[in-house]
């Protein structure tokens, strides 16, 4: 499995090319200890060349944020079956959360460090941009027959769980490789899907009864 690698984009879009190097800066040091001059300096620009695209560090931390939350909603999307069940369709939302977590371990560093630093800004904060996300991976638990009667909030928190498990293991590959070595981390990269579909087998198969 390819991990993605923080590369600016090729061709003369500075725009983009800011964005791809605050995702590494906001990665590695989070919001508050990425700078707007390392951000331009990765690009061999002025702090005033950046500022000329976002006026502010928010408006940067803003819109790549806002495109996480794109990746993961179009990543989540594709792996629903229409035609599938919607139990099925929720198992299909859930793996492809976690080969989306996998390939972008910078996108999940961002939201770590987001959900650790954020709650000064969550209380000024206008946008949520991960809610929709969140709401859509709900859904179809609604139209489970057998969940139908379970409390949002229960709903809510078994998907939270499941995507906390994700996050997690995405950013452990250097601790664990270490631990363990490159091949049996491999060997826990593919089972971990597998433990991901009996989660989401239990909390369904239980319904009320539990």
């Amino acid at each position: 499995m390819q991990l993605e690698q923080a590369r600016p984009v090729v061709g003369d879009d500075t725009r983009e090319r800011l964005l791809t190097a605050a995702l590494s800066q906001f990665a590695e040091r989070g919001f508050y200890g990425a700078s707007i001059a390392q951000i331009a300096g990765e690009l061999d620009l002025t702090k005033q060349a950046l500022l000329y695209y976002f006026k502010r560090k928010e408006d940067l931390y803003s819109e790549v944020l806002r495109r996480i939350s794109q990746r993961l909603l179009s990543a989540m999307r594709s792996g629903v079956d229409e035609n599938a069940s919607p139990d099925a369709q929720f198992e299909g939302m859930i793996l492809a959360i976690y080969e989306e977590a996998m390939k972008r371990p910078l996108d999940t560093r961002v939201l770590l460090r987001e959900l650790l630093e954020n709650q000064e800004r969550a209380e000024k904060a206008g946008s949520w941009y991960l809610k929709p996300f969140l709401n859509e991976i709900v859904e179809p638990l609604n139209r489970v027959e057998d969940l139908m009667n379970i409390p949002a909030p229960r709903k809510f928190a078994a998907v939270y769980q499941m995507l906390g498990a994700i996050e997690y293991f995405a950013i452990s590959r250097p601790t664990l490789s270490r631990m363990y070595g490159e091949a049996e981390y491999h060997r826990i990269a593919q089972a971990f899907p597998a433990e991901l579909r009996a989660q989401i087998r239990r909390f369904i198969e239980c319904g009320q009864g539990c």
